[in-house]
């Protein structure tokens, strides 16, 4: 396979190497190892490359050229750039939805504080409340200290 056509497909398109590496859902290292003749795609990422950019940028000789042991390597690494590149595109994935868990646990935290609050409030009111009533009328209308009541007295003799 020639990279050379690779390249032409993409500037006779204006497409970056990231656009085109995106497309075709592989690192753009692997992309640009393709360009330089250093490896070549094979299996998906060849069917893939083919069917975007056509029959009149690659051929089906291009798949049946013999792999020496350095195409083998570089398909190995090319394999392990897409790997990390995928990797790296899940941690992306899994940072977003742990930021938004985040925000959404520091939300129901504020909230919580937010009625604990309002409640202790209401609570204290209360006992302001209570202790106006208790003060004003005695419980059960007894008599509280500082406050004056008249009751009738009666005296008893005491023999002694």
């Amino acid at each position: 396979m020639n990279g050379k056509n690779i390249i032409k497909y993409r500037e006779d398109n204006g497409i970056s190497q990231i656009e085109l590496a995106e497309k075709l859902g592989v690192a753009r290292s692997t992309l640009s190892r393709w360009e330089k003749n250093k490896t070549t795609p094979h299996g998906d990422d060849y069917s893939k490359l083919k069917t975007l950019i056509g029959d009149e940028y690659l051929s089906d000789e291009d798949l049946s050229e013999r792999k020496t042991t350095i195409d083998a390597i570089g398909e190995v690494s090319d394999r392990v750039d897409n790997i990390l590149y995928q990797v790296s595109q899940i941690k992306s994935n899994q940072r977003s939805f742990e930021e938004v868990n985040n925000k959404s646990i520091l939300r129901h935290r504020r909230i919580r504080t937010a009625v604990i609050i309002v409640t202790c409030i209401i609570i204290l009111i209360g006992f302001i409340f209570g202790w106006i009533l208790i003060m004003n009328y005695g419980i059960r209308n007894e008599v509280i200290e500082g406050t004056a009541r008249i009751e009738s007295a009666s005296y008893y003799n005491v023999d002694d």
